[in-house]
């Protein structure tokens, strides 16, 4: 059998149903191979970047593992801001490249390069990955795909990456003779003392808090979670990466918090006398860049599958478990509690801090001229339907807005790459996540500045007619940036829009010519009846939305610059557009002595 040949039908035995890809000479025998499986529907991208963030995209949205093929050289490259994006969120893709012959390689030589587009891919990548590896003996060939798709998928999951030479991939191999490799046994070890003290810190708890990240899901521990919460009636956050678990009208959710959170929510967090963080890893803009401020008031709870986020935070922890969730969350909800009689007055604080400050203000929805961009979002969330799949960009104020003002439906599905925070991620993005959920429809929220970085693939989406539907803010280019500029250095803008030098084409003639139709939505009065249009379209469609170039996250912490130069971020209580301070000490109640509510 040719190893080639071994490798797809070990990622199709695997579950792998998906493919995404770039073809080259460096990877022609894995090319051939994947044409000749028909088990698998090979997904050809027009830039590995591409190739990599969609197959990233693909693993979040199944919660399995991804696949991306890339040739030698300039493929490997170039498919890197893919996998780091999949680094930071512990997201499972196996990367397979292509490598010159093994005769041809650099070796122990010291030159830059020996063979044709020669890089050794493996060093590049590592500090990246789980596990990297060139196999430079077919026979460990098993051996290296079985130990590749372990890790990926066990503890942090995280990606992997496989180098393979060109005489390696064409090589004959016996597959009833290849060693297979042993994964070492796993013992869950959670400590019946530390559930015992989580439950006793739950009971005493006056005002409780949740905080959901990633990892719940991640450790498919969905049930367990809605168990505890139903025994508990704790108040739930979430981050942006979990923000699809729960129903936004659920009774007991109260936003996402964070440096550009809801604001209610930042309220029940700073309030909050107990703190259980389930899966998050407590990144600086969730925290607002000050772990001593976050949640200053709670006793906390943490429990992540990676000890070396929890022995980053700069906070007293009163239980640290370092274990997955799927272990520890069921041991939790099947436990019986008695809470707090003070729990019903506190439920009532964050209904109350909700219904005060909602995401959508009476100014947002006054804007007359352009579409507002919060209206926008609050507008779409009323039109999509549960089975929609959403995907703001990962990076800028398409992406923040989004998760600001969006009303998650149950079952619609939300998720970007917002760790690596890149921009050009939101097409190709959209293009894995249509195609993990058997092509539901598929709704993209992008900027024009960042649509620019992966343009091309509207023509994959245009050719397979894949029904994703891209709302684009042409605001003029790159709006955050131009914020920052405007903000820190007195509008001295440069590269940040078209008087800066910073060219936008004229993106509905390119996305005509791509086969898309294309709509425009000018004015805040178009704004439902474009929307409608749009979503009711058959195929790919694309829908010009003219906002404001000063469309910025709002309500957002704002970082001071102080004399010596350094950023001191404002507490997550004290959110921009301030509030008045006696206000702000009105819903504190945490500094009250008393504790009433």
């Amino acid at each position: 059998m040719k190893l080639s040949d071994y490798v797809m039908a070990f990622l199709a035995e695997k579950g792998i149903r998906h493919v995404f890809m770039l073809p080259g000479g460096g990877c022609m025998h894995l090319v051939d191979s994947i044409g000749r499986n028909g088990d698998l529907e090979y997904i050809p991208c027009l830039h590995e970047q591409a190739a990599a963030i969609a197959a990233e995209s693909y693993a979040q949205n199944t919660n399995e593992i991804g696949a991306v093929l890339v040739t030698t050289g300039p493929g490997g490259t170039n498919a890197v801001t893919g996998l780091a994006a999949a680094w930071i969120d512990s997201t499972p893709v196996l990367f397979l490249s292509g490598q010159v012959k093994r005769s041809d390689r650099i070796g122990e030589s010291g030159v830059r390069q020996m063979g044709s587009q020669e890089v050794d891919i493996v060093p590049i990548v590592a500090p990246l990955t789980k596990y990297a590896v060139t196999v430079m003996e077919p026979t460990e060939i098993r051996c290296v795909l079985e130990k590749a798709h372990y890790l990926a998928m066990h503890g942090r999951r995280g990606p992997v990456w496989i180098d393979i030479p060109l005489d390696v991939q064409a090589a004959e191999i016996d597959p009833s003779v290849l060693r297979g490799y042993e994964p070492p046994a796993e013992e869950p070890n959670v400590p019946a003392s530390a559930i015992i003290e989580m439950r006793g810190l739950m009971e005493a708890a006056k005002r409780p808090v949740l905080l959901v990240g990633n990892g719940v899901k991640a450790a498919g521990a969905e049930a367990a979670l809605q168990k505890l919460r139903a025994k508990t009636g704790i108040p739930t956050l979430l981050t942006w990466k979990s923000i699809d678990l729960l129903d936004f009208d659920d009774p007991l959710y109260f936003g996402t918090p964070g440096g550009m959170g809801h604001r209610y929510a930042n309220f029940v967090l700073q309030n909050a006398d107990l703190l259980l963080v389930l899966g998050s890893r407590l990144d600086s803009s969730l925290t607002a860049w000050n772990h001593q401020n976050f949640a200053p008031h709670a006793r906390k709870i943490v429990i992540d599958i990676d000890p070396k986020e929890t022995d980053k935070l700069d906070m007293d922890i009163a239980v640290r478990v370092d274990g997955s969730l799927a272990d520890v969350l069921p041991l939790l909800a099947a436990q019986d509690y008695a809470m707090h009689e003070n729990l019903p007055a506190w439920q009532t604080y964050c209904r109350r801090m909700r219904e005060k400050y909602p995401a959508i203000t009476e100014e947002m929805r006054a804007e007359s001229d352009y579409v507002d961009a919060h209206v926008f979002i609050d507008e779409l969330s009323r039109q999509m339907t549960s089975d929609d799949v959403i995907v703001p960009e990962s990076s800028g104020a398409a992406g923040e807005i989004t998760y600001q003002a969006l009303r998650v439906k149950y079952g619609q599905k939300v998720k970007n790459a917002a760790g690596l925070g890149s921009m050009g991620f939101g097409v190709p993005y959209a293009l894995g996540a249509c195609l993990a959920h058997e092509k539901r429809r598929t709704i993209l929220i992008d900027g024009d500045g960042a649509f620019q970085l992966n343009i091309q693939e509207l023509a994959t989406i245009a050719q397979r007619k894949l029904p994703i539907k891209m709302f684009l803010w042409m605001n003029g280019g790159y709006a955050s940036i131009m914020g920052t500029q405007r903000n820190f250095f007195d509008g001295n803008y440069v590269a940040a829009d078209e008087a800066s030098g910073l060219a936008i084409p004229n993106i509905g003639a390119v996305a005509e010519a791509y086969g898309f139709r294309v709509f425009h939505m000018d004015h805040a009065k178009d704004l439902a009846g474009v929307m409608a249009q749009t979503l009711a379209s058959d195929g790919p469609a694309l829908c010009l939305v003219r906002v404001s170039p000063f469309a910025t996250a709002s309500p957002r912490t704002k970082a001071v610059q102080l004399p010596n130069g350094s950023m001191m971020s404002k507490p997550l209580e004290d959110m921009w557009p301030f509030l008045p301070a006696d206000e702000i000490a009105e819903n504190m109640i945490a500094r009250r002595s008393s504790h009433e509510l």
